[in-house]
């Protein structure tokens, strides 16, 4: 009889009952308890594993659990079925595990008809303790998997984080703490034996037939969700490290843990940052910006969670860097910088407040990049890094900068960075770095100019007179200002055209002050009059 043969010839396929019935059966009423039948089975299975006949064994085992299934005895159930998965693996030894008559084994129970859904996930919790490194038992518990205990023979529970009840799951009434079995010595000790076993033995491809069958036990069981994704994250890095990224990202890409309610908030967030970073490895960065929504920054205000907010501004950097995007790139560093255990370390934080002023003078003109570049001058402390402070100031004080000038004192400095060498992104921000120069030349020669002869203004730009057009026109599309060319001529006029209202408003404007002005001076000659010819009454008196 082989694993595959565990299901008995009188069950009728689970498709047969509704959905609804074989959910209620998971949690109807313990009709037996068979305790003392498992306990009496125990020796037995020592006796057939130590003679080498596991699959006597395993027979042993298949009518009990079908007994005890039927009648929701959900400890029982639990105990055989750990026990069966712990037998295989430690037969003959844990260096010679029978791995496809494992799978075979849990596939075949977690498919049972009425199958308990806390006894499948303890067998699950159980399967998945292969997969890491051994451990050492955290209580005494007996050498034996087969010894007989009581439920309060060993001393302490101890909760272990794969084994654990989630949080939300305690909260709910109906749903008993049977799940993780934490409450019950018997089934803790023999969770402490497969903690001991761990991965010992198993090689990367034995371990991933193992990562493949929990994949498959666990898919559409809502119950075993967190079992799912942690498997899944599981193979994610074994692809990963075997070089196949995309496969990796792909494993992790079908898993939305975000609606996992039973899920820890910061595992989920590290899911989703383990899903940006292959992302952004293969290069998806539209599927990085989609991810990246699906994590709220207020949960990085916890000091706790700074670690995972410095990997998530770290990814959010890669991936605006990449699509263009300064000014956000320079809040994601303001962000960085703003984290204590950044402060705490100078360099660190100097060095997030040079790239912070950096992509804030690469970021194109506007209202917002304007108003960022008033308070990172007026807040920060630029003193720490002055030639960045000198060169924001150029971008703030209403004075023509030349290139030339601005190349020579800043080059050295700004070439030596990743940021503007070693890559065609670097050689592209440089020429970009020169662009928002002539552009903020352009805008300072519009606040003082109101009329210029082309040539004129290339001379200014230090550009000739196709790229000083080329500029202006770029300023003007983008309304940044306004400007308009009369190229027979070449001359530039950087007054706005008004509008009929604008022009009769300011004629009336004028025309009101040019009465004003009469009348005053008509006022005036009327004073003069009045004591001149009060002069010549006096005199005429005297």
């Amino acid at each position: 009889m082989h694993a595959g043969d565990l299901k008995s010839r009188d069950e009728k396929p689970a498709r047969a009952i509704g959905d609804d019935a074989v959910r209620a059966m998971s949690h109807e009423k313990q009709e037996a308890d068979f305790t003392a039948e498992v306990n009496t089975l125990l020796p037995q299975l020592e006796k057939l594993t130590s003679v080498g006949s596991l699959q006597e064994a395993l027979d042993l085992i298949a009518p009990l659990e079908k007994r005890t299934r039927g009648s929701a005895d959900l400890l029982s159930t639990t105990r055989l079925l750990m026990t069966a998965v712990l037998m295989i693996r430690s037969a003959p030894d844990t260096q010679h595990t029978n791995m496809q008559l494992l799978c075979d084994t849990i596939q075949a129970y977690a498919k049972k008809h009425g199958q308990l859904k806390q006894a499948t996930a303890r067998m699950v919790q159980l399967a998945m303790l292969f997969l890491r490194a051994p451990e050492k038992p955290s209580i005494n518990v007996p050498s034996s998997i087969y010894a007989v205990i009581n439920k309060d023979t060993l001393s302490g529970q101890p909760t272990s984080e794969s084994m654990a009840v989630d949080e939300e799951q305690e909260k709910q009434p109906n749903d008993e703490a049977d799940r993780s079995g934490k409450e019950d010595d018997r089934l803790l000790a023999l969770s402490e034996h497969g903690r001991a076993i761990g991965d010992t033995g198993l090689n990367e491809d034995t371990k991933m037939q193992l990562m493949k069958t929990l994949q498959e036990v666990t898919e559409g069981k809502v119950f075993l969700e967190v079992e799912r994704a942690r498997v899944s994250r599981l193979i994610s890095d074994q692809l990963y490290a075997r070089g196949e990224v995309g496969k990796a990202a792909d494993t992790l890409q079908a898993l939305a843990v975000e609606t996992f309610g039973s899920m820890d908030r910061r595992e989920k967030v590290e899911f989703i940052l383990e899903q940006m970073r292959l992302n952004v490895e293969r290069s998806d960065f539209h599927r990085v910006n989609m991810l990246s929504r699906k994590i709220h920054t207020k949960f990085f205000e916890d000091e706790a969670q700074h670690d995972l907010k410095l990997l998530y501004y770290e990814l959010m950097i890669k991936t605006d860097m990449h699509d263009d995007k300064p000014l956000d790139v320079c809040k994601y560093y303001r962000e960085v910088r703003n984290t204590p255990r950044i402060q705490a370390d100078e360099e660190k934080s100097n060095d997030a407040l040079r790239h912070a002023i950096i992509f804030l003078v690469l970021a194109p003109f506007d209202h917002e990049q304007s108003d960022l570049m008033g308070r990172i001058e007026a807040t920060e402390p630029l003193d720490s890094v002055p030639e960045y402070k000198s060169l924001l100031k150029c971008f703030t004080t209403p004075e023509l900068m030349r290139w030339p000038g601005i190349e020579a004192l800043y080059g050295p400095i700004l070439r030596a960075l990743p940021v503007f060498s070693g890559s065609e992104e670097a050689e592209k921000r440089w020429k970009q770095l020169h662009t928002r120069v002539v552009e903020y030349n352009l805008q300072v020669i519009a606040k003082y100019y109101t009329q210029i002869r082309l040539g004129r203004l290339a001379q200014l730009l230090d550009l000739t007179s196709d790229e000083a057009e080329e500029a202006l026109a770029d300023l003007v599309v983008k309304k940044t200002i306004h400007a308009r060319i009369d190229r027979p001529a070449g001359l530039i006029n950087f007054q706005p055209r008004m509008s009929d209202a604008a022009v009769l408003n300011n004629w009336s404007s004028d025309m009101s002050k040019l009465l004003q002005t009469v009348e005053k001076v008509s006022h005036l000659v009327e004073k003069e009059w009045a004591i001149h010819r009060a002069g010549l009454v006096v005199k005429a008196n005297e």
